[in-house]
Protein backbone atom coordinates (compact mmCIF):
# COMPACT_ATOMS: atom_id res chain seq x y z
CA UNK A 1 0.00 0.00 0.00
CA UNK A 2 1.33 3.68 -0.67
CA UNK A 3 1.36 5.99 2.28
CA UNK A 4 -1.49 8.04 0.83
CA UNK A 5 -3.93 4.87 0.62
CA UNK A 6 -2.53 3.95 4.28
CA UNK A 7 -3.25 7.96 5.66
CA UNK A 8 -6.49 7.12 4.30
CA UNK A 9 -7.82 3.83 5.41
CA UNK A 10 -6.13 4.73 8.76
CA UNK A 11 -8.37 8.41 8.56
CA UNK A 12 -11.25 6.48 8.03
CA UNK A 13 -10.47 4.10 11.27
CA UNK A 14 -8.99 1.18 9.48
CA UNK A 15 -7.76 -1.11 12.31
CA UNK A 16 -5.07 -3.06 9.51
CA UNK A 17 -3.88 0.24 8.52
CA UNK A 18 -2.99 1.46 11.86
CA UNK A 19 -1.76 -1.97 12.43
CA UNK A 20 0.72 -2.29 8.94
CA UNK A 21 2.24 1.33 10.00
CA UNK A 22 2.65 -0.08 13.79
CA UNK A 23 4.40 -3.66 13.29
CA UNK A 24 6.58 -1.55 10.16
CA UNK A 25 7.60 0.97 12.44
CA UNK A 26 7.34 0.22 16.14
CA UNK A 27 11.17 -1.17 16.58
CA UNK A 28 12.66 1.30 14.20
CA UNK A 29 11.03 3.92 16.53
CA UNK A 30 11.89 2.79 19.55
CA UNK A 31 15.60 2.25 18.80
CA UNK A 32 15.55 6.15 17.51
CA UNK A 33 13.92 7.37 20.89
CA UNK A 34 16.70 5.21 22.50
CA UNK A 35 19.18 6.98 21.03
CA UNK A 36 18.14 10.39 21.91
CA UNK A 37 16.47 9.32 25.72
CA UNK A 38 19.39 6.92 26.49
CA UNK A 39 16.89 5.09 28.37
CA UNK A 40 14.50 1.85 28.13
CA UNK A 41 11.74 2.59 30.20
CA UNK A 42 11.14 6.39 28.98
CA UNK A 43 11.91 4.81 24.93
CA UNK A 44 8.92 2.31 25.62
CA UNK A 45 6.37 5.44 27.12
CA UNK A 46 7.25 7.58 24.41
CA UNK A 47 6.76 5.42 21.56
CA UNK A 48 3.64 3.38 22.90
CA UNK A 49 2.21 7.10 24.25
CA UNK A 50 3.09 8.19 20.54
CA UNK A 51 1.02 5.46 18.38
CA UNK A 52 -1.96 5.70 20.89
CA UNK A 53 -2.14 9.66 20.37
CA UNK A 54 -1.75 9.14 16.68
CA UNK A 55 -4.49 6.22 16.52
CA UNK A 56 -6.64 8.84 18.59
CA UNK A 57 -6.41 11.62 16.32
CA UNK A 58 -6.31 9.89 13.22
CA UNK A 59 -8.66 12.20 11.32
CA UNK A 60 -6.20 14.91 11.78
CA UNK A 61 -3.41 13.73 10.61
CA UNK A 62 -2.07 15.91 8.12
CA UNK A 63 1.08 14.18 6.74
CA UNK A 64 2.71 16.34 3.59
CA UNK A 65 5.79 14.27 3.51
CA UNK A 66 6.16 10.83 3.74
CA UNK A 67 4.99 8.11 6.72
CA UNK A 68 8.21 7.43 8.02
CA UNK A 69 9.47 11.46 8.47
CA UNK A 70 6.19 12.60 10.06
CA UNK A 71 6.67 8.84 12.52
CA UNK A 72 10.47 9.81 13.08
CA UNK A 73 9.80 13.96 13.80
CA UNK A 74 6.69 12.96 15.87
CA UNK A 75 8.74 10.88 17.96
CA UNK A 76 12.01 13.11 18.11
CA UNK A 77 9.41 15.86 18.99
CA UNK A 78 8.01 13.60 22.18
CA UNK A 79 11.40 12.82 22.97
CA UNK A 80 12.31 16.31 23.19
CA UNK A 81 9.61 16.73 25.31
CA UNK A 82 10.70 14.39 27.87
CA UNK A 83 13.78 15.51 28.23
CA UNK A 84 12.67 19.13 28.65
CA UNK A 85 10.25 17.49 31.59
CA UNK A 86 13.49 15.55 33.34
CA UNK A 87 15.42 19.09 32.71
CA UNK A 88 12.58 20.94 34.63
CA UNK A 89 12.42 17.71 37.26
CA UNK A 90 16.44 18.09 38.14
CA UNK A 91 15.91 21.82 38.63
CA UNK A 92 13.23 21.50 40.47
CA UNK A 93 15.03 18.65 43.24
CA UNK A 94 18.22 21.30 42.77
CA UNK A 95 16.17 23.99 44.49
CA UNK A 96 14.42 22.22 47.10
CA UNK A 97 18.04 20.47 47.85
CA UNK A 98 19.30 23.92 48.15
CA UNK A 99 16.39 25.71 50.34
CA UNK A 100 16.65 22.24 52.81
CA UNK A 101 20.67 23.61 53.26
CA UNK A 102 19.64 27.24 53.62
CA UNK A 103 17.25 26.44 56.19
CA UNK A 104 19.71 23.78 57.87
CA UNK A 105 22.67 26.53 57.62
CA UNK A 106 19.96 28.64 59.45
CA UNK A 107 19.14 26.25 61.98
CA UNK A 108 22.64 25.43 62.98
CA UNK A 109 23.34 29.19 63.30
CA UNK A 110 20.16 30.55 65.29
CA UNK A 111 21.28 26.91 67.39
CA UNK A 112 24.87 27.79 67.88
CA UNK A 113 23.90 31.25 68.95
CA UNK A 114 21.47 30.82 71.14
CA UNK A 115 23.85 27.64 72.89
CA UNK A 116 26.62 29.77 73.44
CA UNK A 117 23.81 32.44 74.97
CA UNK A 118 22.69 29.74 76.91
CA UNK A 119 26.33 28.35 78.52
CA UNK A 120 26.69 32.13 78.99
CA UNK A 121 23.69 32.38 81.49
CA UNK A 122 24.63 29.05 83.33
CA UNK A 123 28.00 30.20 84.05
CA UNK A 124 26.41 33.16 85.63
CA UNK A 125 24.54 31.19 88.14
CA UNK A 126 25.65 31.06 91.55
CA UNK A 127 27.72 28.01 92.11
CA UNK A 128 25.54 25.71 94.33
CA UNK A 129 22.36 26.86 92.15
CA UNK A 130 24.37 25.99 89.17
CA UNK A 131 25.39 22.92 90.42
CA UNK A 132 21.18 21.69 90.93
CA UNK A 133 20.21 23.23 87.68
CA UNK A 134 23.18 21.07 85.82
CA UNK A 135 22.24 17.95 87.97
CA UNK A 136 18.57 18.06 86.88
CA UNK A 137 18.91 19.23 83.35
CA UNK A 138 21.87 17.85 81.98
CA UNK A 139 22.27 14.26 84.12
CA UNK A 140 18.62 13.98 83.99
CA UNK A 141 18.76 13.35 87.77
CA UNK A 142 15.05 13.45 89.73
CA UNK A 143 15.07 15.95 93.00
CA UNK A 144 15.51 13.24 95.36
CA UNK A 145 18.13 12.15 93.62
CA UNK A 146 19.87 15.69 93.87
CA UNK A 147 19.13 15.84 97.30
CA UNK A 148 20.98 12.76 98.06
CA UNK A 149 23.48 13.57 95.81
CA UNK A 150 24.44 17.24 97.34
CA UNK A 151 22.89 16.04 101.05
CA UNK A 152 20.56 19.27 100.78
CA UNK A 153 16.83 18.69 101.22
CA UNK A 154 14.20 18.40 98.25
CA UNK A 155 12.37 21.55 99.44
CA UNK A 156 16.39 23.20 98.76
CA UNK A 157 16.55 21.88 95.32
CA UNK A 158 12.80 23.02 94.48
CA UNK A 159 14.24 26.54 95.92
CA UNK A 160 17.28 26.38 94.12
CA UNK A 161 15.56 25.34 90.11
CA UNK A 162 12.89 27.86 91.00
CA UNK A 163 15.38 30.20 91.20
CA UNK A 164 17.88 29.45 88.74
CA UNK A 165 14.50 28.91 86.23
CA UNK A 166 13.72 32.45 87.31
CA UNK A 167 17.41 33.79 86.48
CA UNK A 168 18.05 32.35 82.89
CA UNK A 169 14.27 33.58 81.81
CA UNK A 170 15.19 37.14 83.24
CA UNK A 171 18.86 36.45 81.75
CA UNK A 172 17.40 35.17 78.19
CA UNK A 173 14.49 37.16 77.64
CA UNK A 174 16.20 38.89 74.47
CA UNK A 175 16.75 35.91 73.07
CA UNK A 176 13.25 34.78 73.33
CA UNK A 177 13.00 35.16 69.37
CA UNK A 178 15.65 33.05 68.61
CA UNK A 179 14.06 30.63 70.92
CA UNK A 180 10.70 30.44 69.41
CA UNK A 181 12.63 30.43 65.47
CA UNK A 182 14.70 27.57 66.90
CA UNK A 183 11.59 26.06 67.79
CA UNK A 184 10.05 26.30 64.46
CA UNK A 185 12.55 25.53 62.45
CA UNK A 186 13.28 22.26 64.33
CA UNK A 187 9.53 21.53 63.94
CA UNK A 188 9.94 21.88 60.06
CA UNK A 189 12.74 20.36 59.28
Amino acid sequence: MENIDIIKKLREGNHNAFEMIFKEWYSALCEYAFSILQNDDDTQDVVQKFFCKFWDKREQIEIHTSIKSYLYRSIHNDCMNVIKQRKTRADYINYSVQEIDINYTDNNIITNELNVNIQNAIEKLPPRCKEVFLLSRINNLSYSEISRTMDISVGTVETQMVKALKFLRNELKDYLYLMVIWSVLNQML
